[in-house]
């Protein structure tokens, strides 16, 4: 994790605000990784809520084929 994180390969949603279990992110970029580098968590799952566009990320799968949500990421 720190490695990536070095190397610029991952991104750190640890400061992010919550909702829930959810880590709520400003924006979703492609092609890198998400980590609680606090928690030292991967994240799992990135979506994006069709009710009003919200994108929240989770240390499960839980936001992969979740009616609500247009899955982002999938670790």
């Amino acid at each position: 994790m720190q490695r990536k994180l070095k190397a610029g390969e991952c991104i750190d949603v640890s400061a992010c605000a919550r909702d829930g279990k959810y880590y709520v992110l400003d924006a979703f970029v492609d092609d890198v990784d998400y980590c609680d580098a606090r928690a030292q968590a991967w994240i799992w799952s990135i979506g994006r809520r069709y009710s009003d566009g919200v994108i929240l990320a989770s240390t499960a799968d839980d936001l992969y084929l979740h009616d609500e949500f247009e899955c982002l990421f999938l670790r």
